[in-house]
């Protein structure tokens, strides 16, 4: 690599747990999504990345963020926002506007997902109207 461009233990560490959580939600998807189209069994890993990074990333960032601060944190977890904090100091300290957003996207995006996920593997008569899958 270039001077000054190696890749920080955090940042390999980040995207390590991004490509796990992918491997996952890629393997649940598929077992979800047997017997079913390419279509479903792609939005089903898709769905099943979305609600992983939800709760599993954006959901602890939230509790470090209302108990404390990210900056001051030891917690595994915290290490990726450390990292994402060196591009927006906004994500190390509490910042009201950067919580309120990711409380919602935990909350409503990670359960919209699940939803999702549930209407399509037990083919539920709303599933078209929530996915707009006009087919």
């Amino acid at each position: 690599m270039c001077a000054g461009r190696e890749l920080g233990s955090a940042a390999g560490g980040s995207l390590l747990l991004c490509a796990a959580l992918l491997a996952v939600s890629c393997a649940l998807g598929l077992r979800l999504g047997r017997g079913r189209g390419a279509r479903d069994r792609g939005a089903l890993a898709w769905l099943c990345f979305d609600a992983l990074v939800h709760f599993a990333l954006e959901g602890p960032f939230v509790y470090l963020s209302l108990v404390g601060n990210v900056t001051d944190s030891d917690a595994l977890i915290a290490s990726l926002w450390k990292e994402y904090g060196k591009a927006d100091a906004r994500w190390l300290n509490f910042d009201p506007n950067i919580v309120a957003v990711e409380i919602l996207t935990v909350v409503l995006g990670g359960s919209l997902a699940l939803v999702l996920i549930y209407a399509i593997v037990t083919e539920k008569h709303y599933r078209d109207k929530v996915t707009w899958d006009k087919e």
